[in-house]
């Protein structure tokens, strides 16, 4: 059993998901509104989006890690360092260009970034698993969501807020020096020990295929890990685009999704840590997950609402992210206990692999069906792909059980 977790664990825990989410945070709210005001196409949205899917590749990272042996810097902290100077430098481009308005460079900073964002996260999803027992994970998961909350504040609201005020320079500037400062906790941090796998890459490319195949996994669990956030990633591709249409500034969209969702899911991610000592997994999961369907069928009605209140909007919104704030902590504690001490990092970073390309495909596909069919029409197919997954759900019941033992 490993032991429990050093006030610094804790400490690169919180500060590396604030710091990784806040890279989240830019990515997906900041350069995409500011993007907007540049007058970029939904369709040239979605292919940015898209190669933020990028971050499914991890899986590939995560085998490198677990095939290469430990050295000076550690199991992950190695991969950290590298991984957040390559974003130091990214960010660097950023400050010293003009990314908005040369389209190639744009697409080499976000493929540079989001792969690098790959590799970070792949590298704290592996000690995360290592310096967590089974009885702090959903302690862990609940730090890591508010966390990740935290870190869409800074990367999405106050980085748009620097932009409106101050301009591009000056919001790369800023990303720059918290990446330097994620770079100095690195720097002094010293990682435990843990056992590693054994074998080579042949062993550790079968093990993609019989993590799959064991009993409390199985297809269905992959079925399950590809679903679970695809409603919410489906209509969430859509909130900077549609406060966009219905009349709200860059500036506005900034404190709508990343502050007032990050404040809201502040206060409440808690209860889900509450909740978690109170109820078996099996029923947690599908009592947070119905709380999205009433929310996601609200969403076709989206415009309507905005002619009786112009921030009823917002509040749905708000309301919808908070439906899956709550289920989100419960599939990371799921996420970790099926992962392996001695291929942590692999088993993780495959799982939420999955989790992504799902996410990634759903918002692309999203923001596609609104250019095409209209935001209402959208929402409709978000309400059928949730009465989808709930099936799935119910399908799969039994392997929630399976993580109690």
């Amino acid at each position: 059993m490993s032991q429990a977790p050093a006030p610094r664990d804790w400490l690169l825990l919180v500060l590396g998901s604030t710091y990784k989410f806040t890279l989240t945070g830019f990515y997906l709210v900041a350069l995409i509104a500011i993007l907007k005001k540049h007058g970029y196409s939904l369709n040239q949205l979605s292919w940015i989006h898209l190669i933020g899917g990028i971050e499914a590749a991890k899986v590939l990272f995560a085998a490198l890690m677990e095939r290469r042996k430990p050295g000076r810097f550690g199991r992950f902290r190695g991969w950290l360092l590298a991984a957040t100077l390559g974003l130091a430098a990214v960010f660097a481009l950023m400050m010293s260009a003009d990314i908005v308005g040369n389209f190639p460079l744009l697409l080499t900073c976000c493929v540079l970034l989001s792969a690098m964002s790959a590799v970070y996260g792949c590298a704290m999803l592996g000690l995360s698993c290592i310096i967590l027992p089974r009885r702090e994970r959903g302690f862990g998961g609940v730090i890591q969501t508010m966390a990740a909350r935290g870190g869409k504040m800074i990367g999405g609201a106050l980085v748009l807020w620097l932009y409106q005020e101050y301009g591009q320079t000056t919001a790369a500037v800023f990303m720059l020096a918290f990446t330097l400062l994620a770079l100095l906790q690195l720097l002094l941090y010293r990682e435990p020990e843990s056992p590693t796998a054994q074998g080579g890459l042949k062993e550790l490319a079968a093990r993609l295929v019989s993590f799959w195949r064991q009993p409390e996994t199985g297809w269905r669990w992959l079925v399950l890990l590809l679903s679970v956030a695809a409603p919410y990633a489906f209509a969430a591709a859509t909130f900077v685009p549609k406060l966009a249409d219905l009349g709200f500034d860059p500036k506005q969209t900034g404190e709508i999704l990343a502050v007032g969702i990050p404040v809201a899911c502040l206060i409440v991610t808690p209860l889900s840590g509450w909740l978690s000592r109170r109820y078996p997994r099996r029923k947690l999961v599908f009592l947070l997950y119905a709380l999205q369907l009433p929310l996601l069928a609200s969403m076709t009605a989206i415009d309507a609402l905005a002619r009786v209140q112009p921030w009823l909007p917002p509040a749905l919104i708000i309301a919808l992210s908070l439906s899956y704030t709550l289920l989100l902590p419960v599939i990371l504690a799921l996420v970790m206990d099926k992962s392996d001490r001695t291929t942590a990092a692999l088993d993780s970073s495959l799982q939420f692999s999955v989790v992504l390309i799902g996410s990634y495909a759903a918002g692309f596909a999203a923001l596609r069906l609104a250019k095409l069919l209209g935001y209402a029409q959208a929402y409709w197919v978000a309400v059928g792909l949730a009465l989808l997954v709930g099936c799935v759900l119910c399908a799969c019941r039994r392997l929630f059980d399976a993580s109690e033992l």
